[in-house]
């Protein structure tokens, strides 16, 4: 009876070494499919679908930049000063909240479940945003100051889960580069659309002959209506994101997840240490702060110069993204003659700085309208060039860290938006109240500002390895759908 027993131990061992071993295959098995899903191309419907992911983040962007300090000083009648610094404040806390995302989205996974989490409280508070209270100052400020709160958090937890689906949807540097022109693509697009809105909202109102009288207390109503037409949009463009785009294969998701803390931040730790990180950050952060200094001081250099009609505010930013949309098309053709993408940036950089140049020496008669929409042409062409590079080469210094891709995504847009606001509430801290004495401020503060951008963003690109330029070759910088 006890051999019996001694082997039928040996017996239960054995049956259990095999049993591990059957797991251990059949695990292999099925980790080989989710690494051949994540490797194959991504088909063009699901480009498509995922594009439209981002949308509501887009067209409240294009809103919050062009119009909120116009909207605040103009309209609600808040001080330039009160107006940076919500503006400030909005960047400030976009921001902080950016890092913290980032690690909760890689903790936690489920990316599409976050960038729904963060359409629905936008949905709540963008419109608050351009509501005119008619309190007094206190209680209108912080009504503002929490809408903006809840907004921005909102806006982060889209941008952060939209950006690491890139990695995760593909492997393939090529697809990744075809997901980032894809995203470009919407954004250009929706903020043309949006433009294309404000204008026929703003057409046909006229100042009464002074400086600064462009836009008043009486457009009030207009603001609303652009910031319902966009909340619409937005919401409609989320429920295709969610309901067309099948969330990436994941095998063995608990056990993943359970190793997850330790592996993140050792990872993202190796790549705090790492020069090309900041590299990267300074690239990302003077492209994505150019376009948006363009966007903000646009509006208000219009209602400052002798410019009279106020849908102008609107189709003079739509000019800088068709053009946009049109240069992202054709880069596609130039790129081959030209075999570098650091020429290509240097090309970039090049336009847009002639764009500050052209700001800069506009005569301020019957003729700033047609320099300002070659400027506009400028901005919106550099802009296009610069951003798709400078996100292909993000992606490509995440690789195959897919796990820790939030991460990276958000510690590369941390500095943008911290030092967005930055500038902004240092921009507003500087004018002078007398307006006759300083009736160029606006001009000269995106002349300047854009330039110079342009200079250091260029200088520091030049400076990244090649190895991240030649992978970025093969994600693509031209539309491809």
């Amino acid at each position: 009876m006890m051999d019996r027993c001694e082997n039928c131990g040996d017996e239960y061992e054995r049956l259990l070494s095999e049993e591990d071993d059957r797991s251990s295959a059949a695990e292999d098995q099925r980790n080989e499919h989710t690494l051949h899903y994540r490797q194959r191309t991504v088909d063009t419907g699901r480009r498509v679908t995922y594009g439209f992911g981002h949308v509501f983040n887009d067209i409240t962007a294009a809103i919050w930049f062009s119009y909120t300090m116009v909207f605040m000083q103009n309209v609600v009648g808040v001080p330039a000063t009160t107006a940076g610094f919500l503006l400030f404040f909005g960047q400030t806390v976009d921001a902080i909240t950016t890092p913290f995302v980032g690690i909760i989205v890689d903790k936690f996974g489920k990316k599409k479940n976050w960038v729904l989490l963060g359409t629905v409280m936008e949905a709540i508070s963008f419109p608050l945003i351009y509501y005119v209270w008619n309190l007094s100052i206190f209680v209108t400020t912080l009504i503002y100051i929490c809408a903006i709160l809840i907004f921005q958090m909102a806006w982060a937890l889209v941008q952060i889960s939209h950006l690491s689906l890139i990695p995760e949807l593909t492997d393939l540097s090529l697809e990744r580069g075809k997901l980032t022109s894809i995203r470009y693509v919407f954004t250009v697009s929706t903020n043309i659309l949006m433009f294309i809105i404000a204008w026929l909202v703003f057409r046909g109102v006229k100042n009464n002959g002074n400086v600064g009288s462009l836009i008043g207390p009486n457009d009030s109503e207009k603001f609303q209506m652009l910031a319902l037409i966009a909340t619409t949009i937005g919401v409609f463009s989320a429920f295709i994101f969610h309901g067309l785009l099948k969330s990436p294969r994941n095998i063995n998701k608990k056990s993943m997840y359970r190793q997850n803390r330790q592996i993140n931040f050792n990872k993202i730790l190796k790549f705090c240490k790492n020069v090309q990180l900041y590299q990267v950050a300074i690239v990302f952060t003077t492209c994505k702060l150019l376009i948006n200094i363009a966007l903000i001081y646009i509006p208000l250099f219009i209602n400052e110069s002798a410019i009279d009609e106020s849908s102008t505010i609107a189709s003079i930013p739509l000019v800088a993204y068709v053009s946009s949309l049109i240069t992202s098309i054709g880069v596609e053709y130039v790129k081959p003659c030209l075999k570098s993408d650091k020429v290509i940036f240097t090309i970039g950089s090049v336009i847009s700085i002639f764009g500050s140049l052209l700001v800069f020496f506009n005569p301020n008669n019957e003729f700033t309208y047609h320099y300002l929409c070659l400027a506009a042409v400028c901005f919106g062409s550099g802009s296009a060039i610069t951003s798709v590079l400078s996100l292909s080469v993000t992606a490509n210094l995440i690789g195959n860290d897919t796990e820790c891709g939030a991460s990276i995504y958000s510690s590369v847009t941390f500095s943008d938006k911290l030092i967005n606001g930055l500038v902004i509430i240092g921009i507003e801290f500087m004018k002078c109240t007398n307006l006759e004495k300083c009736s160029h401020y606006y001009r000269d503060v995106l002349a300047f500002s854009s330039g110079s951008l342009a200079l250091i963003g260029l200088l520091v690109f030049l400076t990244i390895p090649k190895i991240l330029i030649k992978a970025s070759k093969s994600s693509s910088s031209h539309i491809v759908i």
